[in-house]
């Protein structure tokens, strides 16, 4: 058992064993990370001063590196960065209140890890994505209308013609993510559509998947892959790693 120390502990996952062994891993600050158990689950943390933490590449590198270390010991369900408790103490309070959902979550996670993927689409070059090309019939009729339109109103013609254009793309784009979505979401156990803070991101979304059938799941991204390989996609898979994203 770990004595109190003064200041805080950082929390950064849970996992669903009381017998943690040691970590290795350096956590935030230097300090090692321990276990404070509570039933058949425990808290690891580390000591850390009382203060704002910021999410600094050096201090988010140090969280995830305690969290794959003790996911590669036993079902870990992480917590997201910045969690801190006063005391041991607060910790197991946590863990008591909070036990029958954490315990619903681990089996959630168990034998599972999260995989992120980007569909990315150039922007400045969607003309000539050939699964975005076609007309609708209200784009074909101004392109008709400007074959014998005057010089000053062909101009507020194709205005008008490269915004439905513009719309049609979006629109487009939109059913594709969710088609893409949903075929990808059969080869998983659960998926989300995050936020995308880019035009040129057709698809970004996190996928839960089972360890056994990682296999299948790989194959279905390369299969996709390969069949919008000559039309303008590219795709970005990342992981495996801690389900935060299904927590």
């Amino acid at each position: 058992m770990v004595a109190n120390h003064p200041g805080g502990r950082y929390l950064y996952c849970i996992t669903e064993t009381t017998d943690e062994p040691p970590f290795e891993k350096p956590g935030l600050f230097g300090k090692r990370a321990f276990a404070i158990p509570y039933k058949d689950i425990c808290a690891v943390v580390s000591n850390v001063p009382l203060k704002e933490m910021r999410p600094d590449a050096e201090t988010i590198t140090a969280h995830q590196m305690v969290v794959e270390e003790s996911r590669s010991k036993s079902t870990t369900l992480p917590v997201r960065f910045g969690i801190m408790f006063k005391s041991d103490d607060n910790v197991k309070s946590m863990l008591a209140k909070s036990y029958k959902d954490l315990k619903s979550k681990m089996d959630k996670i168990r034998g599972k890890d999260e995989f992120g993927l980007k569909i990315i689409v150039d922007h400045s070059d969607l003309k000539k994505i050939s699964i975005l090309s076609g007309e609708t019939g209200e784009i074909k009729k101004m392109k008709k209308e400007m074959k014998t339109a005057g010089k000053g109103t062909a101009y507020f013609i194709k205005m008008r013609m490269d915004e439905a254009i513009r719309n049609e793309t979006y629109r487009r784009m939109e059913q594709m993510s969710r088609e893409l979505h949903d075929e990808i979401g059969k080869a998983c156990e659960e998926s989300s559509i995050l936020r995308s803070d880019f035009d040129e991101i057709l698809l970004n979304a996190a996928y839960l998947v089972d360890r056994k059938q990682s296999t299948e799941f790989h194959k279905t991204i390369e299969g996709l892959r390969g069949r919008y390989k000559t039309s303008g996609l590219v795709f970005h898979l990342s992981g495996p790693w801690a389900p935060y994203s299904f927590c």
